[in-house]
């Protein structure tokens, strides 16, 4: 499958019994898995179930989701009454009235009435029938909501991931591009540097004789401090560990940040060493891509 990006849409729509239900999701790079949602007061229930099919497909990244779908609830003709609850709240209207001692509105029947009144205005005395065989139904459509939505977006990252793969390959092109000049340039600067140690011979010449001792010593630091041939054998293996991890699949995005922070390494050695302009740019070109390289590993998963 290649790279999957960490940023991504999806959006699905089904239909229900009771009307249609809407998900989407929006992703974004994270070092972790992070689910921010918006849901409706009566799909809170329904949460934990969510989250759950959420994090089965995701591993990382911030996802953002948005649900919109109909009360099943509003569509139930069928009340139930909570009948200990009214005879409580019926208890209580009286035992407040004879508390505060204040007068009955009038007859009995006109009393009756005015403490119906009062429990009928109570929370959850009456409440639509909504049974758990309706909710389990109606959960199970969110779920395939949520899963067509979930595919839209696995689409959708998966084609974000080849223009990152495609970016990827032309970084790496680009720094083997530099350290082929590098490569021609390096027999070059021995040459110049020979050329260069020639003229200075008279610097090592003491009372009539080459010293020897000091000619070496010379010798000796141009080599420790100007050899990268190393070096460059070190990043065209990278180049090459990275163009085979691309066409690995799973979490790739913390092994590309890895070898790119190798690369890194072996680049920065390169500058330091080298005092020739030519390889100092190019590896100025070849750091440039690293670092373009390690920034977009963040967007993959």
């Amino acid at each position: 499958m290649g790279l999957k990006s960490m940023t991504g849409f999806g959006r699905a729509e089904l239909k229900s019994k009771n009307g249609f239900i809407r998900v989407e999701f929006k992703t974004t790079n994270h070092k972790f898995l992070e689910i921010f949602s918006r849901l409706p007061g009566h799909l809170a229930e329904f949460e934990d179930g969510i989250r759950k099919g959420i994090s089965q497909e995701l591993r990382r990244g911030k996802v953002n989701l948005f649900i919109s779908a109909p009360d099943p609830s509003v569509f139930v003709s069928r009340l139930v009454l909570n009948e200990a609850l009214a005879k409580e709240v019926a208890h209580s209207v009286q035992r407040l009235k004879d508390i505060l001692k204040l007068k009955n509105p009038g007859p009995e029947a006109r009393e009756k009435e005015f403490i119906l009144r009062e429990v009928l205005r109570y929370p959850d005395v009456l409440t639509k029938d909504n049974s758990a065989s309706e909710r389990k139904h109606f959960f199970q459509d969110i779920q395939k909501a949520v899963a067509l939505a979930l595919a839209n977006l696995a689409r959708s990252r998966v084609f974000e991931g080849k223009a990152l793969e495609k970016d990827f390959r032309k970084r790496l092109a680009e720094m083997e591009k530099s350290l082929k000049i590098i490569k021609h340039r390096i027999p070059v600067v021995a040459k110049e540097y020979k050329v260069n140690l020639r003229g200075k011979m008279k610097d090592f010449i003491k009372e009539g004789q080459i010293d020897s001792e000091r000619l070496t010593l010379e010798v000796a630091q141009y080599v420790k401090n100007s050899d990268i041939s190393e070096e460059v054998t070190r990043l065209e293996s990278h180049i090459q560990g990275m163009r085979k991890t691309l066409n690995e699949t799973g979490e790739l995005g913390r092994k590309i940040d890895f070898i790119g922070q190798e690369m890194y390494r072996e680049a920065n050695t390169m500058g330091a060493k080298s005092s020739d302009v030519s390889i100092a740019n190019q590896v100025i070109e070849i750091k440039s891509a690293i670092e373009k390289i390690r920034e977009q590993a963040q967007n993959v998963e």
